[in-house]
């Protein structure tokens, strides 16, 4: 490996930035975006991110430290006041945060002059925190935060932008980015902006990294990711998911997993296994070979389901499941 910027004593623009938002305008999309990989699940539901994960993109001697979230919501029981903590503690510390909302309205082709109230929630929140005596000090709101507008892909006619990025303008933020997340579009001129907030300095990790999150917390996120894709209503926000084996076998070639679905209901989990098994091999063969992609090489799977009764509700089985109450 060659030398670090750190080594050789050039430094780059370095610093790290949160990204922020209601649940499903495509946060943990962008991060996948910006690092170039995935390492954030995405799903068509909301609410599909439940901790903070961070990525690490190392350009030239620049290296942008990333922290995508859950979706900021009012609701504030069991799960979800987990899920909103591990959103707003991101905002601490960082010398960047990203605004992401989204431009298409569920119906309709124009963007709406007004912000979506959950828009308006999130920056009540965030306003509130960026306040907070720990919070940078010298640094005005509009100065950190880069407001950036999701889904563009969407719009036939960009025209119905103009008067939203006006409204953003007039709660006195200065620096909006419309872009896709999806496709790629505008996401050079969203890495310059935020280059510009960060500091000059060494590496914070190494070259090489890209999360600081283990490949079993990753599996995980790749089996439940498919829960979510592939059973509906309930079913995905009652579930979690914990590797109890990871032997790996690189010499083989191959890796060994057994995970344990937790349901909450034993009706649950009839929809989890399926008539003769069928959808709990599906969920299986589809995060095996997510999971072959991520680790890169062979991988054998075994999936059962466990009931949890309420895990959701119980402070202690939240623990034990890796969400701190």
């Amino acid at each position: 490996m060659g030398k670090t910027s750190e080594q050789s004593g050039e430094q780059g623009g370095v610093g790290a930035a949160a990204i922020v938002g209601r649940p499903n305008v495509g946060k943990s999309t962008l991060l996948n975006t910006l690092l170039g990989e995935k390492i954030a699940i995405v799903s068509p539901r909301p609410q599909t991110t439940r901790n903070r994960i961070l990525g690490v993109r190392t350009w030239g001697r620049n290296q942008l430290v990333l922290l995508d979230t859950p979706g900021i919501h009012r609701r504030r029981a069991n799960l979800n006041r987990f899920m909103v903590r591990e959103a707003l503690e991101s905002l601490h510390g960082v010398e960047c945060v990203l605004l992401l909302t989204e431009v298409a309205p569920p119906r309709g082709e124009g963007a709406p002059e007004a912000l979506d109230p959950a828009d308006e929630y999130v920056l009540e929140q965030v306003r509130e925190q960026l306040a907070r005596p720990d919070a940078a000090e010298g640094e005005a709101l509009a100065r950190r935060v880069v407001v950036v507008l999701n889904k563009i892909d969407r719009l036939r006619d960009r025209r119905p932008l103009l008067p939203l990025m006006a409204t953003w303008r007039d709660r006195g933020f200065e620096t909006l980015v419309p872009i896709s997340a999806l496709t790629g579009e505008g996401i050079e001129p969203l890495l310059g902006e935020i280059l510009r907030r960060l500091p000059r300095g060494p590496l914070l990790y190494p070259e090489e990294m890209l999360t600081d999150r283990s490949e079993r917390f990753l599996v995980a996120e790749l089996i439940r990711e498919q829960i979510f894709q592939r059973t509906g209503e309930e079913v995905p926000y009652s579930v979690a998911v914990e590797v109890e084996r990871f032997e790996d076998r690189r010499e083989r070639g191959d890796v060994m997993i057994d995970a344990i679905i937790h349901a909450e209901r034993d009706s649950q989990k009839a929809i989890l296994v399926g008539k003769g098994g069928q959808q709990i091999k599906a969920i299986g063969t589809a995060a095996r070979a997510e999971i072959a992609r991520l680790l890169g090489c062979t991988v054998h799977l075994r999936l059962t389901v466990h009931v949890e009764r309420n895990w959701t509700h119980s402070p202690g089985a939240r623990r034990k499941l890796g969400y701190d109450a």
